[in-house]
This record gives structure tokens, C-alpha cells and sequence, in this order.
């Protein structure tokens, strides 16, 4: 158990030691190499830097270009009023769990997806009670806005970062939280279209 708490990935860690008790032989992962100029790296530490710099400046140029060169801060006012519309019940909870895809994947918390999705029938109602305290305040838990962002090959050459793209893997209680206030933004829009619709029927009689 030392060997998972004192690696710096640890749900990898986990993993790789249950698969070592049921017997399964882990999958042999490919190093990671990029070339810098003439230079071919391999040191973790360094390709991070390098791809996070990348991925950073790819990204400010392409909402440069949307937004014709000019780059502007939108700021949002924040309101002492949410729409709550209807409160989350552990039903919707189990319900939207089970729709979850269960990789074993997990974001900056270390929280696997497929572990979350095993276990939600015990902490349904804890977290319920967490999504109700979310949607009553307007307030998104900062410790759920942090994604791991990890680098996935496209095509061409390998050693080049240009043939990479960011994929970000966000923790499976936020994933949750955002599908919860989805069906409630939903339910308001049909409910918005039905009450345009019956307006619309009452003037043309």
C-alpha cells in the first residue's frame, strides 16, 4: 500500500497493483520522446513543460483568430439568486451514475470513474446533498474545475508535439454535477416552448 500512496499517479499505482494480485500483466506502455529542435527529450518533467507551453499558446491563438485578433475578459456578474428549479433526489443521482461509461479513468482527484459508478448506492445521499448545496448557492466546488489534461497522438511523427491534442479528464463528481444542472436547463427551455406554444395557439383563435 506504501507503493500507491507514494507514487505520484495513484490511481495508475492502484491499478497496476491489482493487476499484479489477480495475476494480470500490465499492458507495456511506450515512452514518451518529443524533439526540440535537434535536441530528442525523454525526461517527464521537461516533455510536460514543453507540451503544457504548447497546448497553452494553441489555444490563445485560436481564440485570437475567433475573435478577429482581439482578445477581451467577459465578465459575468454573479447573482444572490439561483435557478433552483427542483431539488436533486438520490434517484436521479443513481440514475445519471449508471449512464456513466465506468473507465477506469479519473481526474485530479484520483477518484476512478468505474469506482464511483460501483460505489454510488453508498454515497448517494451524502452526495446529493452536496449537488443541492451546489445548485442552491450557484456555486461550483473549485476543486472539481481541475482537469487532468493528458496529450493524445493524432497522426504524422511521433517526436513532433504539433501532433498532439490536449484531452482533458475531469473528476467524475464534476461530470455529475454538470449533468444534473443540464436536465434542469433543459426542463426549463421545453417548459419555456410549451408556454410560448400555448401562447401562440390562444392568438391565432
Amino acid at each position: 500500500m506504501l507503493y500507491v500512496i507514494e507514487s505520484t499517479d495513484r490511481t495508475r499505482a492502484m491499478w497496476r497493483l491489482i493487476n499484479r494480485e489477480i495475476g494480470k500483466a500490465p499492458e507495456n506502455e511506450e515512452k514518451l520522446e518529443l524533439r526540440i529542435g535537434n535536441k530528442l527529450i525523454s525526461n517527464p518533467t521537461e516533455i510536460t513543460d514543453k507540451l503544457n507551453t504548447h497546448f497553452v499558446s494553441t489555444v490563445e491563438e485560436l481564440v485570437k483568430q475567433k475573435n478577429n485578433g482581439s482578445v477581451y475578459n467577459l465578465k459575468i456578474k454573479q447573482s444572490p439568486n439561483s435557478i433552483f428549479i427542483y431539488s436533486v433526489t438520490e434517484e436521479e443521482v443513481i440514475s445519471l451514475t449508471k449512464s456513466l461509461k465506468g473507465k477506469p479513468t479519473a481526474g485530479d482527484d484520483d477518484i476512478p470513474e468505474n469506482l464511483v459508478k460501483q460505489c454510488m448506492q453508498l454515497i448517494k445521499g451524502p452526495s446529493a446533498h452536496i449537488y443541492n448545496l451546489s445548485l442552491i448557492s450557484s456555486v461550483f466546488p473549485d476543486i472539481w474545475k481541475t482537469a487532468k489534461v493528458k496529450p493524445l497522438y493524432k497522426k504524422g511523427d511521433k517526436y513532433d508535439m504539433k501532433n498532439y491534442r490536449p484531452i482533458s479528464i475531469t473528476p467524475v463528481f464534476a461530470k455529475l454535477l454538470e449533468g444534473l444542472m443540464y436536465n434542469r436547463i433543459i426542463s426549463i427551455d421545453t417548459a419555456v416552448h410549451s408556454f410560448i406554444g400555448r401562447i401562440q395557439k390562444a392568438l391565432d383563435k
